[in-house]
C-alpha cells in the first residue's frame, strides 16, 4: 500500500493553508507550481476595476515550510535552509518568498529570501545549511495589502539595491566604466547597506570564474574591483579583503587590483586591517610585502608610486625576510606597470640575503 510520512503530511497541510490564505485575500490569486523545483506556489497581484479582476503581472514565487513547533527566540522564528537552495532562490528575477507555516496554530510568517541574502552573500559559500530568522512581525495575514504588493511591484529599498546589483553584473560583464560610475552613484544615493552586497557579488562572480578567467578578463575584473574598493573600501573588513585576494596558496591578479584600489582610496583604513600580518600567516609573504610597501608610502597613490619607483624605498621586512625590488628591475617595473599594474612589483621581488 502507498505510504505517506508525517513530514509529507505536514508539508501538504502547510501548502494547503498557504494557498488558502492567498485565495482568501481580496487582491491576490495563487497557483500551484508542480514542475518548479524548490517553488511550491506562485501568487499574482490583481487589480479590481469596476468589479472585474485584472491580472497585474506582478508575481512572487513561494516556498512553503511546514512545522508543528517553530523555534522562537529574539522576536523571530528560526528555520534551517540548505545553502544550495538559497543560491537557487537568489538567481530568480522575481521575488522568492519563504512561508513558515505552523500547521497547529495556522499562523504563517514570511521572509523575502533575496532581500535576506542582500549583504549576506558569504552565507552562500560557507556551510551546507544556515539557520535563517523569519521576523515575528512578518505575519502573512497583515501583509497582503501593503508589504507583499510592494515586494511584487519592486518598489522597496531592497528591490532598488538589487536593481543596482544587476546593473553592476551587466556592466561588469563587459567593463563599462561610465555605466559603472553611474551605478556607483545610484548606490551612494541609496545609502548604507548595498555596497557590501555589490562587493560580495563581484567577488563571488570572480571566484566562480576561477581558472577560466583569461588575462584580459582578469584585467577587466581588476578594474571593477579597483573601482569598488576606491569608492567603498572603507566599509570592507579584513575577511572580505582576504576573500578578494587569496586563492589557496596564491593570489588573484584581479584581487590584487582591488587591493590597489583600497590603498589608493582608503590607506588609513587599509592599514587598520593589519593585512600584512594576515598575509604573512597565510604564507603569502609577497602580499605582506605589498601591504607594508603601500603603507610606508601612504601619501602616494599607485600612479604616483609608479612615477617614482626608481627613487623610493622598496625593502620591507616580512616573515620570510626582507623583500625588495632590485635596482636593475626598477626600469622594467616602470615600463610594464601600465599593463600589469602593481602585480609587476610583486613579480620583481627578491629576498635579501642575510
Amino acid at each position: 500500500m502507498p505510504k505517506r510520512s508525517i513530514s509529507q503530511r505536514i508539508g501538504d497541510q502547510a501548502e494547503h493553508l498557504a494557498q488558502g490564505a492567498f485565495l482568501d485575500s481580496s487582491n491576490w490569486i495563487c497557483r500551484t507550481q508542480s514542475h518548479d523545483f524548490g517553488v511550491d506556489l506562485e501568487a499574482e497581484l490583481i487589480d479590481i476595476i469596476n468589479g472585474v479582476e485584472e491580472l497585474s503581472g506582478a508575481l512572487v514565487k513561494i516556498q512553503v515550510k511546514g512545522t508543528l513547533k517553530p523555534i522562537l527566540r529574539d522576536r523571530g522564528y528560526y528555520i534551517r535552509l540548505k545553502t544550495d537552495y538559497l543560491k537557487y532562490a537568489n538567481q530568480f528575477r522575481v521575488p522568492v518568498i519563504l512561508l513558515l507555516v505552523n500547521v497547529l496554530s495556522k499562523e504563517i510568517h514570511y521572509l523575502w529570501l533575496q532581500e535576506y541574502i542582500l549583504g549576506r552573500e558569504d552565507i552562500l559559500y560557507g556551510a551546507k545549511s544556515v539557520l535563517v530568522k523569519v521576523p515575528r512581525e512578518n505575519a502573512l495575514n497583515r501583509s497582503f495589502d501593503h508589504q507583499l504588493p510592494e515586494i511584487a511591484l519592486g518598489v522597496t529599498n531592497g528591490a532598488q539595491l538589487m536593481a543596482v546589483q544587476k546593473l553592476f553584473e551587466v556592466f561588469s560583464s563587459k567593463y563599462d566604466q561610465k555605466a559603472m560610475e553611474l551605478a556607483s552613484g545610484l548606490l551612494e544615493h541609496l545609502g548604507e547597506g548595498g555596497h557590501v552586497s555589490i562587493f560580495n557579488g563581484a567577488i563571488n562572480n570572480l571566484i566562480k570564474r576561477g581558472p577560466h578567467l583569461s588575462r584580459i578578463g582578469s584585467q577587466e575584473f581588476g578594474k571593477i574591483l579597483a573601482d569598488l574598493t576606491r569608492r567603498f573600501g572603507d566599509k570592507l573588513d579584513a575577511d572580505q579583503v582576504l576573500k578578494m585576494v587569496v586563492r589557496g596558496d596564491s593570489y588573484s591578479l584581479a584581487g590584487l587590483d582591488g587591493l590597489l584600489g583600497l590603498y589608493d582610496g582608503f590607506p588609513d583604513h587599509a592599514k587598520s586591517l593589519d593585512l600584512a600580518s594576515q598575509f604573512d600567516k597565510l604564507g603569502l609573504h609577497q602580499l605582506s610585502w605589498y601591504c607594508r610597501f603601500r603603507e610606508a608610502h601612504a601619501q602616494l597613490d599607485s600612479m604616483s608610486i609608479w612615477l617614482q619607483i626608481s627613487q623610493i624605498e622598496t625593502a620591507f621586512e616580512t616573515k620570510a625576510g626582507v623583500l625588495f625590488i632590485p635596482e636593475e628591475e626598477r626600469d622594467y617595473c616602470s615600463m610594464k606597470w601600465p599593463n600589469r599594474a602593481d602585480a609587476v612589483y610583486i613579480q620583481s621581488l627578491k629576498l635579501r640575503e642575510t
